[in-house]
């Protein structure tokens, strides 16, 4: 695949040229590249039918998103020249939000203690849910986490204890982070653990 920049002759030209050449035009760039071709009765592994799926799973998903006013503005304004509003909902439904920053030091196994959850994600998670897990990895309390916005690519969620937990340094906490294509993921973070994205 080749760029075209700057190029009088080839700016804004889009379309196949003879039986080889594809033109494409993406923001304010020229697209160069081979046309592809499919070999017919091509067979694939199970591994690139699940790629296929998933891929087909987030353009699906991309499409219906663009037809929310709202959803697309939101999409639009996290875009780049080069992007549209259906590129980067696509990216979002293929990329896990992820726990950022986990900050436990005001928690020392009392009811009203709190943890601090900085979450990331290419549009934004809409609902963290949060359980302390203790030995054999018993659940001791769950709830929801409640977000206070931080900045245009992250998001800080607070969760506020309800039961006492003599034992919370040897807890883990299981968080499940709920994304806005609707996907859900699942992180297990220890009692003190510096979190950072895997």
């Amino acid at each position: 695949m080749a760029k075209s920049k700057d190029n009088l002759i080839m700016q804004g030209t889009s379309g196949r040229v003879g039986r080889n050449l594809v033109f494409r035009l993406k923001g304010d760039q020229t697209i160069i590249a081979k046309r592809a071709r499919q070999k017919a009765n091509r067979e694939y592994t199970s591994d690139q039918r699940a790629v296929m799926n998933k891929f087909t799973r987030a353009a699906l998903y991309a499409k219906a998103a663009i037809q929310d006013p709202q959803l697309k503005e939101a999409y639009q304004a996290k875009a780049n020249i080069n992007q549209t509003a259906y590129n980067v909902a696509f990216r979002d439904y293929l990329v896990k939000p992820y726990v950022a920053l986990l900050d436990d030091t005001e928690y020392k196994g009392n009811t009203g203690e709190t943890i601090s959850l900085l979450i990331k994600d290419v549009l934004k998670v809409v609902d963290v849910k949060v359980e302390v897990l203790g030995p054999n990895d018993a659940v001791i309390e769950s709830g929801i986490a409640t977000v206070t916005p931080a900045d245009s690519t992250s998001t800080q969620w607070k969760y506020t204890m309800t039961e006492d937990n003599p034992d919370y340094e040897n807890s883990k906490y299981r968080i499940t982070l709920t994304d806005t294509p609707g996907k859900k993921t699942v992180e297990i973070k220890d009692y003190g653990e510096d979190s950072t994205p895997d």
